[in-house]
């Protein structure tokens, strides 16, 4: 009977003091702020970079920086079957950013290339191929976040 009394006192104390966190939560430990952001190039792969840089433009740091972006998207036939067919697609995205900090303007070049198979289903090929899309973008963004973090 003791036994069962122990645990019961025991259990809540475990759950209680646990301090879970995830690693990758909504903490901003960046130390700089992005005041403007330009774009040029594909409006879809700007909307996505836009919507990612979003969270940087709420913080309050001295260290503040003005982007230029300037991306392209490319969807070349890879290869072909016999018939002539494409099977393969190499999509290819490029984000050209040029940062402005005081009077310093550094450039940065990301590029980001996958293959895609050519779907009998287009819908699943264009889901596919979005998904893909926000990958990449979130690659070149976490390598942005990198270098802006350390000029």
């Amino acid at each position: 009977m003791k036994k069962y009394i122990y645990i019961l006192i025991f259990i809540p104390f475990l759950f209680i003091s646990c301090d879970y966190t995830p690693i990758y939560s909504d903490k901003n430990d960046y130390n700089f702020k992005i005041e403007k952001i330009e774009f040029n190039g594909d409006a879809e792969i700007n909307n996505l970079i836009d919507k990612k840089l979003k969270k940087y433009k709420k913080t309050l740091s001295d260290k503040k920086f003005s982007i230029f972006a300037s991306t392209s998207y490319a969807k070349i036939s890879q290869s072909k079957n016999l018939s002539g067919k494409t099977t393969n697609f190499m999509v290819t995205i490029k984000a050209n950013f040029k940062i402005k900090r005081e009077d310093k303007i550094k450039t940065f070049i990301f590029k980001e290339e996958f293959l895609i198979k050519n779907f009998s289903n287009k819908f699943e090929e264009n889901n596919f191929e979005k998904i893909k899309k926000e990958n990449s973008i979130d690659l070149i963004i976490s390598k942005l976040i990198v270098q802006l973090s350390r000029m």
